[in-house]
């Protein structure tokens, strides 16, 4: 299979941004290519609010009022601010959508392929279930994705030795804000408190051009984020589909998941009851057009939520013994420079993660452990590697294989 034609194919169906037409296109090209590889394939439609930017556009306003409500009438502005900063907590982690209702509704869709074995198969051939998950829609570009400042604070984060998520600063000026102004319930009005409060008041403001330059920017190509990864599944379907011992091999490719992994979350909530949490396992293939392999460790715009220990334990084995190469080696073989990250942004697998399933992100990085044109106009074809595309398949595929043969046995 050719990669780079697939996604080809894929960027030519246009803007695939979520709830588009140009995403249901994609979709059916998908459902089509996944039953040119003798796969059972379908589309199921979904409803979808993905507009994140106008959601948190609502969130820093309404904060902004709060701040100044309380200076005035602190019990009325701590009001404001602690619905505020439930609802961007609840937006953040996914529990629930509160201010997001406020947003338009899309259709949208995942295209869903399973591995269905004969009657009686399940019980005496594979017990096990393993889903290769890729979103297949694109994402808005803005100013907050600017390479400067992405680059900068990718920098800043390995500087403090610890990643700095882009809605870290949103979130939490919310809720300095609202303690702020809960201090102020008492009397408290103190000098210190007002700098804080100022400070922290003109993080949101900053914060208000920019969610709204994403809101009406244009969508991407979407190249690397993430027909790469859609790419990197349909090979590891044929390769893999009917031919491990313990596991079923399903494909799940989802739609908005660039309006905050939408389409895995409504997956999961109309399809966890078939699937038993001690025999499935999800593999996110996410962005790897570009760079060295990274699997992520822990997941999250707020709260870095772990992956399973056991597949990081594999994951770790195979990038011990990348590493235990010597440099010519590797070199001579294309290794694949692999080693886990902590990501302050979160792919599908978090929120299978949440639901309680074992899974684990793979992707391709830099060297500060991100994706230089992600969410950028330049995210084409002509800047992906083909080298990078190549070590993320086999990488998987390593793991694919240690999966079935460490974990499957005790299913």
């Amino acid at each position: 299979m050719d990669p780079l034609r697939d996604i080809e194919a894929l960027l030519a169906h246009g803007a695939r941004g979520p709830g588009t037409d140009a995403e249901r296109r994609a979709a059916r090209h998908l459902e089509q290519r996944l039953r040119e590889l003798g796969r059972e394939a379908r589309i199921e439609p979904i409803q979808v609010r993905p507009s994140y930017a106008l959601t948190h556009l609502l969130h820093a306003v309404a904060a902004i009022v709060g701040s100044v409500l309380s200076v005035s009438a602190p019990l009325a502005g701590a009001i404001v601010l602690l619905v505020t900063a439930t609802s961007a907590f609840c937006d953040l982690t996914g529990s629930f959508h509160l201010a997001r209702r406020l947003t338009p509704s899309r259709a949208s869709q995942n295209v869903v392929s399973r591995e269905d074995p004969e009657p009686g198969e399940q019980a005496a051939g594979r017990p096990g279930t393993l889903v290769l998950v890729a979103h297949y829609d694109a994402a808005r570009t803005g100013a907050p994705f600017g390479p400067r400042f992405t680059e900068r604070l990718a920098a800043l984060g390995q500087t403090v030795r610890r990643p700095i998520g882009a809605f870290e600063p949103f979130f939490w000026s919310i809720v300095v804000v609202f303690a702020c102004a809960v201090l102020r319930l008492p009397g408290i009005d103190a000098t210190p408190l007002t700098v804080v409060q100022f400070l922290a008041t003109v993080v949101l403001i900053v914060s208000v051009p920019m969610l709204a330059d994403v809101a009406l920017s244009e969508t991407v190509p979407g190249a690397n984020d993430n027909a790469s990864g859609v790419a990197t599944v349909l090979r590891l379907a044929d390769r893999y589909g009917g031919d491990l011992d313990h596991f079923d091999v399903w494909v799940v490719f989802t739609g908005a998941e660039e309006g905050m992994e939408l389409g895995m979350r409504a997956w999961l909530r109309a399809h966890k009851h078939e699937l038993d949490s001690e025999r499935t396992a999800f593999l996110c293939v996410d962005q790897v057009g570009r760079g060295t392999v990274r699997y992520a460790r822990r997941e999250g715009y707020v709260i870095a939520h772990p992956q399973h220990a056991d597949l990081l334990e594999l994951c770790d084995q195979i990038a011990e013994e990348d590493s235990d190469d010597s440099e010519s080696e590797r070199r001579a073989s294309g290794r694949y420079g692999a080693r886990s990250y902590v990501s302050r942004s979160a792919t599908d697998a978090h929120a299978a993660r949440v639901a309680g399933f074992p899974a684990i992100a793979v992707s391709c990085l830099g060297a500060l452990d991100y994706a230089p044109h992600h969410h950028l106009p330049s995210d084409t074809v002509e800047n992906l590697d083909e080298n990078a595309l190549d070590r993320a398949f086999r990488f998987c595929s390593e793991l694919i294989e240690l999966i079935d043969e460490r974990l499957g046995p005790e299913l």
